[in-house]
């Protein structure tokens, strides 16, 4: 996938570690560490390795606004069932500053990335986690394309969760 991504208001890029300062802020909003389970690392030390290596990831990217970082979106590679990462089959992950929220800027980065995505010819699908009662994030997997696959519940935190698919090629 090629970066920068530019939409009408954002800039999508490769976060890298001088963001860190950035995206702890980010992951230490109370609804964003709940909503991508950073509330349940209790220790600072640990909480700020785990974002070191989401920064180091190569598709880790941030999502700017007037040269602020609002937002994330984080792709890694589905596990196959001999354990082995499947490059072509991308698990999404994402979350947006709430000062942000109800502005369509999400939907706005996930268009661009998905048709980075598309160009790009690498990546054959998406899937994405949505617990049942985030109506928004439900709405925006749905508006850029995603199909519902199951309903599950997750074993971490014991909440139902739908699992969602968006094939690309």
């Amino acid at each position: 996938m090629k970066l920068p991504i530019k939409t009408e208001r954002l800039v999508i890029t490769k976060l890298a570690l001088t963001d860190l300062p950035a995206y702890e802020a980010l992951i230490s909003i109370p609804v964003i560490a709940e909503g991508a389970g950073f509330n349940l690392v209790s220790n600072q030390k640990m909480l700020g390795e785990i974002a070191k290596r989401q920064l180091a990831h190569p598709n880790s990217v941030g999502i700017w606004l007037d040269h602020q970082l609002v937002g994330a979106i984080l792709l890694y590679e589905r596990i196959e069932q001999t354990g082995e990462p499947d490059t072509h089959n991308l698990e999404l992950s994402y979350f947006l500053h709430p000062d942000f929220w109800n502005q369509g800027l999400m939907t706005e980065a996930m268009s661009g990335l998905i048709e980075a995505l598309k160009r790009d010819h690498t990546v054959q699908s998406l899937s994405a986690e949505v617990f049942i009662d985030n109506l928004p994030s439900k709405g925006l997997i749905q508006k850029v394309g995603f199909q519902e696959l199951a309903t599950v519940t997750d074993p971490l935190v014991g909440k139902e969760k739908v699992l969602y698919q968006l094939k690309l090629q």
